[in-house]
C-alpha cells in the first residue's frame, strides 16, 4: 500500500485526514440542511398514533394518478421512436413537447406563445435552477414573498444571493411593500435583480394575487428593471373560475419568465416542468445548461396527453376533487376549533394557511403529531425560519382522504385543549 508522510507520521492513503470543511464551496457552507417540505418529500412521521392523517406534502391525490395511461404511453412512445426516446434529451426539450406546451399555453393564457419560448426541465425545480444559474449573480438580491416556498428560495440562495421578503396579504403581495423594498436594496448599493412569486394559489397561504395588483407589480418592476419570476405551479387547479390573467401575459412576455410544471396536475415523479420566457431568455438559459436535458422519453410519452386534450379532461376531473377536500377540512376546523384557528379559504390549488390563537405554532405542532395529526410550521415558509413566525401552520389537503379531513378539526381541538394559553 501506498504510504504518505505528514508533520512526521506515516500514514496510509486511506489514513490521510480530508476536512469537510476545507472542501466546502461557500454556498454548501452558507446554506444549511433544508426541511423534507423543500424536496416535496414525505415526513418521516413524528407519530406513534395508528391512524395518522398527514396534511404536509402538497402532492397530487394518489388514487387519481393515471397509471394506465403513463404505462401505455411510455410503451407507445418506446415503439414509436426507440432510438430517440432512449438517447440524451438536449438543452431546450423534446421539440414535440415543446410545442404542445406552447399551443395549449397559449389557450391558457390567451397569449401568442411559440417553441421558441419554451425550454422543458427536470420539474420546475430544475426550472428555477436554470434561471438562477443564467440571471443571478453573487451578491444579487432577490426578493420573494413572506412567506414563500422553501424549496425555492432555497434554491435561489445556493447561487450566493440575498433573499429579502415582502409581506404577502388577502390580495396577494403588497406592491406598495415591494417599491420600498426595492428602494432601500438599491439605497444600500445592491443590485434586486428578481422577485418571485406563486400569483395563483399561493404556497403556503393559497391566496390569489388580484388583478389590480398585478398590472401595479408588473409597472414596479418594469420601472426598476426587476425581472419577475412568476411560478404557475397551481394555476390549474383553481375550485371555480380559474385566477387573473397571467403576469406573463399582461406583460406580453417582457420581463417575466413563468414556470410551468405537469407536477402538481399530473404526478410529481414525471419531473417535467418548464420555463416560459422571450426566445433570447431561453437561448441564454440554454447556454449555461449542463444536465444533457431531461427523460426524452418521458416528454414523448406526455406529448400526446398534452395534444390530446386527455390532459385538460384530467385537470377537469381534478378541480371538483381538490375543492370538496378544501370544504371539508375548512368545515371541521370551524366546527371544532373555531376559537382557535383563524384563516382565509382558498380559491384553488392544495394549501390552507392557519392562524393558532392562544397558542404558539411549535406547540401546536408537537401536540397534533401525538394525535395523529401531521403538517408543518408555518416558520418554515420563511427566510429566518426560527425566529420569524410561531403563529401560522400550513394544512396540506391533497392527498388526505375525505373521512380523514373530517377527522382534523376533532384531532387539533385535542391538540388546542393541551396547550392553549
Amino acid at each position: 500500500m501506498a504510504e504518505s508522510e505528514i508533520d512526521g507520521a506515516v500514514l496510509g492513503v486511506s489514513q490521510v485526514p480530508f476536512r469537510l470543511d476545507d472542501l466546502l464551496s461557500e454556498s454548501a457552507k452558507t446554506i444549511g440542511a433544508g426541511s423534507s417540505s423543500d424536496s416535496g418529500r414525505m415526513w418521516r412521521l413524528p407519530t406513534d398514533h395508528p391512524a395518522p392523517i398527514v396534511l404536509a406534502a402538497g402532492i397530487p391525490d394518489p388514487p387519481t394518478l393515471p397509471v394506465a395511461y403513463i404505462r401505455e404511453a411510455l410503451s407507445n412512445a418506446l415503439d414509436a421512436n426507440p432510438s430517440a426516446t432512449l438517447t440524451y434529451g438536449g438543452w431546450y426539450g423534446y421539440e414535440g413537447l415543446r410545442e404542445a406546451i406552447a399551443e395549449r399555453q397559449s389557450h391558457i393564457e390567451g397569449a401568442t406563445i411559440g417553441q421558441d419560448n419554451i425550454i422543458v426541465h427536470n420539474g420546475s425545480s430544475g426550472a428555477i435552477d436554470n434561471v438562477s444559474k443564467t440571471f443571478l449573480q453573487p451578491g444579487d438580491v432577490v426578493i420573494a414573498e413572506a412567506p414563500s416556498f422553501s424549496g425555492s428560495v432555497r434554491s435561489m440562495r445556493g447561487y450566493m444571493t440575498e433573499i429579502v421578503e415582502v409581506p404577502i396579504g388577502d390580495e396577494g403581495v403588497s406592491v406598495e411593500a415591494l417599491e420600498e423594498t426595492i428602494e432601500r436594496v438599491k439605497a444600500a448599493g445592491k443590485r434586486p435583480k428578481l422577485f418571485y412569486t406563486v400569483a395563483d394559489y399561493h404556497n403556503p397561504t393559497g391566496v390569489t394575487l388580484s388583478e389590480r395588483r398585478r398590472t401595479e407589480l408588473l409597472e414596479v418592476c418594469a420601472r426598476h428593471g426587476v425581472l419577475v419570476l412568476e411560478d404557475a405551479a397551481y394555476t390549474e387547479l383553481g375550485f371555480d373560475d380559474g385566477p387573473p390573467a397571467s403576469l406573463y401575459s399582461i406583460a406580453e412576455g417582457e420581463g417575466v419568465l413563468r414556470l410551468g410544471s405537469l407536477s402538481k396536475t399530473i404526478a410529481t415523479g414525471l419531473r417535467v416542468g418548464w420555463v416560459e420566457a422571450r426566445p433570447d431568455f431561453i437561448d441564454a438559459m440554454a447556454r449555461v445548461r449542463f444536465d444533457m436535458g431531461g427523460s426524452p422519453l418521458i416528454q414523448w410519452a406526455l406529448t400526446e396527453y398534452l395534444t390530446s386534450g386527455d390532459l385538460d379532461e384530467h385537470v377537469r376531473q381534478m378541480r371538483p376533487i381538490y375543492a370538496e377536500k378544501c370544504e371539508i377540512l375548512v368545515e371541521s376546523l370551524l366546527a371544532y376549533c373555531e376559537p382557535y384557528v383563524r384563516f382565509r379559504k382558498p380559491e384553488g390549488g392544495f394549501f390552507l394557511w392557519v392562524e393558532c390563537v392562544g397558542a404558539s405554532a411549535r406547540d401546536l405542532v408537537q401536540a397534533a403529531s401525538e394525535e395523529g395529526l401531521v403538517f408543518p410550521l408555518g416558520s418554515n415558509f420563511f427566510s429566518d425560519r426560527e425566529n420569524s413566525d410561531d403563529n401560522h401552520v400550513r394544512m396540506a389537503f391533497s392527498t388526505a382522504q375525505p373521512e380523514q379531513l373530517a377527522e382534523v378539526g376533532p384531532r387539533l381541538r385535542a391538540a388546542f385543549q393541551r396547550v392553549a394559553d
